[in-house]
């Protein structure tokens, strides 16, 4: 399909289960660069189309500091699935304030940016006008560059609001229940490791770092979280994203229709 009708779905689908009287949460989740964070931007263009009022956040406002993130090493995958994120405090910040039952409510959208943590070159404001200039990097840069102050005042939301909340390892058992809609972008290894490489290299280390820690550390960690959480049976959707040009919906899968790569 066109990347246009998968919008067109998503949104129709998101419009469809919005109760009157509460957000609706949208949990985007899926391997390292199989392009949540395109998504979740042009959804949200899509849904503001529509007169909605909608929040985009990511997990990357949510890291522990390094030296949490790496105890178990930089390399270390158990160490990325268990330390890298501070989902308490998505609980806390986000999604209980938005499953309550009296709106508008004050919540925040990021709690500990990436960015105040690192001393990189990907940071400096003027190395960031020459990445953005590189269109392949325009998405990853604006998602640094441009994202929330460290930590994020509080908002006031409303009952007529989306939340489109981007990152890995959403559907794990502590934050799955608050998920009123899963969505969940399906590439493979060989495709996740080539677009960081394309996206990374340069900006955040040199590729021989970059396709260690994709092979190490990224990619393993992936594993296990679809062996103890089994995302592809909790989400509601599934989209082949190899293709970003041409996107492929997995679940609902028509009847008679053929699955494609499974997950792992």
């Amino acid at each position: 399909m066109e990347p246009e009708q998968l919008l067109a779905f998503l949104a129709g689908e998101i419009v469809r289960r919005k109760p009157r009287t509460r957000p609706l949460k949208v949990g985007i989740d899926g391997r390292c660069a199989s392009g949540k964070t395109i998504l979740a931007a042009a959804l949200a263009t899509e849904l503001g189309l529509k007169g909605l009022s909608v929040l985009s956040p990511s997990v990357d406002g949510f890291h522990h500091p390094p030296e949490f993130r790496y105890r178990k090493g930089e390399y270390s995958a158990p160490g990325y699935y268990e330390d890298a994120y501070d989902y308490q405090a998505v609980i806390d910040c986000l999604l209980r304030p938005l499953s309550g039952d009296a709106f508008p409510v004050l919540c925040r959208q990021a709690c500990r940016d990436l960015r105040s943590s690192a001393q990189h070159p990907a940071w400096d404001a003027g190395r960031s006008q020459v990445l953005l200039a590189q269109p392949r990097r325009v998405a990853f840069c604006a998602k640094f560059l441009q994202s929330l102050p460290d930590p994020a005042p509080p908002v006031s939301v409303g009952a007529d609001s989306i939340l489109l909340f981007e990152g890995l390892f959403l559907f794990r058992r502590e934050l799955n229940p608050y998920w009123d809609f899963r969505i969940l972008l399906n590439i493979d290894p060989a495709t996740s490791l080539s677009r960081a490489l394309d996206r990374d290299s340069g900006v955040i280390d040199s590729v021989d770092v970059i396709r260690r820690k994709y092979e190490q550390r990224y990619e393993p960690a992936w594993q296990i979280y679809v062996s103890r959480e089994h995302p592809e049976s909790k989400a509601d959707v599934i989209v082949d994203h190899r293709d970003f040009l041409c996107p492929r919906i997995l679940k609902p899968v028509a009847a008679g229709s053929p699955r494609s790569t499974p997950l792992a």
